[in-house]
């Protein structure tokens, strides 16, 4: 009996050496696996907080030409209320600029008599 709980205990010793064998050997595969995945991961981590950045410093840049933009429009939209109240609303009438043309001319005739008496 004492023969049998020997070989019984031998052989439970030889599977548990051969099973932690084998379980050390999985550990040592998926602890490599999981390390490789840890540093791929990593390295992708890396490149897109890079991209980040990138996008961020467009972004600073994109607000900055949108600001001088909107600066320009802002301006040339006060420089067209200008153009629009010299050019179109003080734009007179067909009468109004005959009536200016006709005290011109009287104007321009009274000066040339002047000039004209003046001399004689």
């Amino acid at each position: 009996m004492l023969n049998t709980i020997l070989s019984d205990f031998e052989r439970t010793n030889d599977v548990t050496d051969g099973n932690e064998k084998d379980a050390v050997a999985a550990f040592a595969k998926y602890k490599k696996k999981a390390e490789d995945d840890i540093k791929a991961m990593e390295k992708d981590k890396k490149l897109k907080e890079d991209e980040v950045a990138d996008i961020e410093d467009q972004l600073v840049d994109r607000n900055g030409d949108l600001k001088t933009a909107r600066d320009a429009h802002q301006g040339a939209l006060a420089e067209l209320d200008t153009l629009h109240s010299t050019c179109v609303e003080g734009e007179e009438t067909y009468e109004e600029r005959i009536a200016k043309r006709q005290k011109e001319i009287e104007a321009l005739k009274e000066a040339h008599d002047i000039l004209e008496s003046w001399q004689a």
